[in-house]
């Protein structure tokens, strides 16, 4: 009860100016700084291991974005407002408005900067744009194409073709990334029925994490693969690697990658990277390149 009767005394001005200011707007941003980021980690929904985590993760950044901002910025300007009226502290009551105007610009900034990466984390939750994807049985029944984004679904439609096609040999991943979840998934379905993988125009973020499971990987020359990191939201952490992903750096190294890709990788942060044709066969990630007999290489 207390906190309702707070939340809308604030809102309508009648704390005093200092406790709006100082507790409730600059205290309670710091402390969500830290919070919001904290329940995403904790709760496991930075990860974003499905849509419905998406959804959780977006709730959260309206209410720390959004609301709450607004809940601040309205609260603030009527106890300034009513200071005006009520004291005549002029100097600091005029002094609050600008520091709430202020404020809220840098909320309104900080809101569109998450709102957009947002935007893009449901495009590849419900695989909307150019997280759509498509997997196609070529002909010959011995190779299958996923192209397109790795959205949620991807990895449960190759299983679902691969149990109807015991055939196939080869995956063919054409993809500028998605949900570092399924591309996981991916790849323990490719590794689980020995499969190859190959990219004939593009393998970039997520596809990596997939195209790395193959028992023999064969890139088309040309052809590109993309390296960056994702952001880290963990509280707290000053590096650019998140708990999560150092866990998925850490399974290429298992693989043979060598320190010297890998420092490459992380360097580049949340730009993309793409190595050379030599850089990506002396790291051992790509067998050989298409044309190319292994032999030779």
């Amino acid at each position: 009860m207390f906190l309702f009767s707070w939340v809308a005394r604030h809102w309508r001005g009648e704390l005093r100016l200092g406790v709006s200011w100082w507790l409730n707007c600059v205290v309670l941003t710091l402390l969500l700084y830290w919070l919001i980021p904290w329940i995403a980690h904790t709760s496991g929904l930075a990860g974003g291991q499905s849509a419905s985590s998406h959804a959780a993760i977006l709730g959260l950044v309206i209410l720390q974005t959004g609301i709450i901002p607004l809940w601040q910025m309205v609260g603030l300007w009527q106890a300034t407002d009513r200071s005006l009226h009520t004291t005549d502290r002029i100097f600091t009551a005029r002094l609050g408005q600008v520091a709430a105007v202020l404020f809220t610009l840098f909320i309104a900034t900080r809101g569109l900067v998450a709102g957009a990466e947002q935007v893009i984390a449901a495009r590849v939750a419900w695989a909307l744009g150019p997280y759509q994807y498509q997997v196609t049985l070529l002909p010959g029944a011995r190779e299958i194409e996923l192209s397109g984004g790795l959205g949620f679904g991807a990895s449960a439609a190759v299983e679902a073709l691969l149990a109807s096609n015991p055939g196939v040999r080869r995956i063919r991943l054409n993809s500028g990334g998605g949900a570092l979840s399924e591309g996981v998934r991916l790849r323990e379905i490719i590794i689980a029925h020995g499969l190859d993988t190959y990219s004939s125009r593009e393998c970039s973020s997520a596809c990596v994490s997939a195209f790395v499971g193959g028992r023999l990987r064969i890139l088309q020359r040309g052809a590109r693969m993309g390296f960056h990191l994702p952001r880290n939201w963990e509280p707290l952490s000053t590096g650019p690697v998140s708990s999560f992903y150092a866990d998925e750096l850490r399974y290429f190294q298992q693989r043979g990658v060598p320190e010297w890709f890998l420092g490459n990788w992380i360097r580049s942060g949340q730009k993309f990277w793409y190595p050379t044709e030599f850089q990506l066969q002396r790291a051992g990630l790509v067998s050989f390149l298409r044309g190319v007999p292994p032999h030779q290489t």
